[in-house]
């Protein structure tokens, strides 16, 4: 469940510290600043992709002159050389976007972005199928750009398949599909309840389990998994949408909790529509469809969890027929926790995958092996969980957080990790378990990264306490090619002006009512001895997002701390 920031002023009586002097002719920031366009940050660049040949890094960028407007942008690797792709302006016809594209936009909580928000490359690396204002355009690396779309209504969750042969979206509640500068017509049955909807993400999947994908081409372009959606059971109830210009009512089917959700069913069908099956998910409808592959075998993977979201069935399924079988369970360690969803996993070539979990209480990354051909440490490695067995890859109290890449062929994976609780470091181990992990960033940052398909370049993105977010393209061992953005905090650098008067944060620990240290990040103006000050209490409160961290916290505090608060942040267990 995701809230907004808790944050109040409050007196409180601090006692004082080493004194954070700043100059006094240094300039104060206001809120107009904070938040005016160019962003105090510097570049906010975002969706970071590598090409599936590895030659182009491609990202959208803000623009100076407008912060929440972005384009795409190419960096050619070889030459160096930075390209604009598409330019959105340019290009957009400023089409008002239908009301499900806004309400899916404000759930992937890019909802006051304009201009490009997501591009999908094309498998062969020509080019990029853009959305932009409703309709599809393919923007090639020769500088063209093709309109596949131009109509009224929105292509929603557009996708080239796997192969790059077709192009499909949502319309209309109905899955459409096309091959690629061609005709595209719906796939899915026409004239059902108004309450249907093919090929889209429910609002739990979209809104709390981080899964706005509703079909899934697979690898050979010969089938789709398609999910229909019965929101029939769900409730209604009223939303207000408050914007800047003025408030907006909607009615809106949402599944409070303890309410009953939409019914989600699974099919598999050809391109064309033919052949249309329906995935067996077991007799209990009152599940969710968490994640859904396929797999290098041919066959589909499908994640089902409970309602009370204590287990996860990973379901194979027949493409052909819709039969499933329970593959393996994922269990919560204790009777009273959940089980949290991650992309982290992996499947490979061998039929083994590569998967995360906090079955023994931390963040850790297995082997699954069907074939029983683990090969590892062994000893306290190799465990048995639910009656199959289990290689242990990554060890110690420091949990592991998110998958980077793997490089079967090296026979290496890279992820990334806590580090000191308070800051995330990348790290290279081992796909068989042997050997120890490799450190591959800095441990002054907090650190974040991607890499192509082949695990053949390592994207690093970076930031510190006194240091706006910069990235660099580095070699799988961690060694830096090229900055992408480096953004220094100097010469022209927005937030420049407002370095001199920068106040780094302090950091400490309290403990909680049983123990557990609750970690607070403080910053202090310029204090006087037995002087009061208010103090701006920021605090997020809900499951899973980390907000106290040695990385860039942004002006917006600064800001703060200028007009004499101190600025306390703490995050809960």
């Amino acid at each position: 469940m995701r809230s907004i920031f808790a944050a109040a002023a409050v007196l409180l009586s601090v006692p004082v510290m080493a004194e954070d002097a700043m100059p006094e002719t240094a300039p104060t920031l206001s809120f107009e600043h904070v938040f005016a366009s160019p962003g105090l940050d510097g570049p906010a660049p975002r969706q970071v992709r590598l090409s599936p040949d590895g030659r182009y890094l491609t990202l959208l960028r803000n623009r100076a002159d407008n912060r929440e407007r972005y384009d795409l942008w190419g960096y050619d690797i070889e030459t160096r050389e930075w390209r604009m792709l598409v330019d959105s302006e340019a290009l957009g016809s400023g089409r008002e976007l239908s009301e499900d594209e806004k309400m899916q936009r404000e759930r992937a909580r890019v909802g006051s972005l304009k201009g490009i928000i997501s591009y999908q490359w094309a498998s062969d690396g020509s080019g990029v199928l853009v959305p932009l204002d409703g309709d599809l355009f393919l923007a090639k690396l020769d500088g063209s750009v093709t309109q596949l779309t131009d109509t009224e209504g929105t292509e929603l969750n557009p996708k080239l398949s796997s192969k790059g042969g077709f192009v499909s979206f949502v319309r209309d509640r109905r899955l459409w599909v096309g091959p690629v500068g061609g005709e595209a017509t719906p796939i899915t049955p026409d004239g059902e309840a108004e309450t249907i909807r093919w090929g889209e993400a429910e609002f739990v999947a979209q809104e709390e389990m981080a899964r706005l994908q509703g079909y899934w081409w697979s690898p050979n372009d010969d089938r789709i998994a398609v999910q229909r959606t019965d929101e029939a059971s769900v409730g209604i109830v009223t939303r207000a949408a408050i914007g800047a210009t003025g408030t907006k009512v909607f009615d809106q089917r949402y599944p409070a909790a303890g309410t009953d959700n939409a019914v989600v069913e699974l099919f598999l069908m050809d391109p064309d529509g033919a052949g249309s099956v329906k995935v067996d998910l077991g007799l209990d409808l009152d599940i969710y469809v968490a994640r859904v592959d396929w797999g290098p075998d041919g066959n589909i993977y499908v994640q089902r969890q409970d309602r009370a979201q204590a287990k996860i069935d990973v379901l194979k399924v027949n493409p052909a027929t819709g039969a499933s079988t329970v593959w393996f369970t994922e269990q919560a360690a204790r009777p009273d926790y959940w089980v949290n969803l991650s992309d982290n996993y992996r499947f490979l070539k061998d039929g083994s995958l590569l998967w995360w979990s906090e079955r023994d209480g931390y963040g850790r990354f297995y082997l699954f092996d069907p074939n029983g051909k683990n090969k590892g440490r062994g000893g306290e490695d190799l465990i048995i969980f639910n009656a199959e067995t289990w290689t242990k890859l990554t060890r110690g109290t420091s949990p592991t957080t998110s998958l980077v890449g793997v490089d079967e062929a090296a026979g290496t994976f890279t992820y990334q990790a806590t580090s000191d609780v308070l800051t995330q470091q990348i790290y290279r181990t081992r796909l068989d378990g042997t050997g120890e992990p490799e450190l591959l960033t800095d441990l002054a940052f907090t650190n974040a990264a991607s890499m192509d398909g082949a695990a053949r370049l390592l994207y690093v993105s970076r930031s510190s306490p006194n240091q706006p977010s910069q990235s660099y393209l580095a070699t799988p061992d961690g060694k830096q090619v090229a900055w992408i953005e480096e953004n220094a905090v100097a010469g022209d650098h927005p937030y420049a002006p407002y370095l001199a008067s920068h106040v780094a944060p302090e950091y400490g620990t309290i403990s909680a009512e049983d123990g557990t240290p609750l970690h607070w990040m403080m910053i202090k103006p310029k204090m006087e001895p037995g002087k009061r000050y208010p103090v701006f209490f920021q605090h997020y409160g809900g499951p899973g997002p980390q907000t106290v961290t040695k990385g860039w916290g942004g002006a917006l505090a600064q800001a703060i701390v200028d007009k004499g608060y101190i600025w306390f942040q703490l995050d809960n267990r």
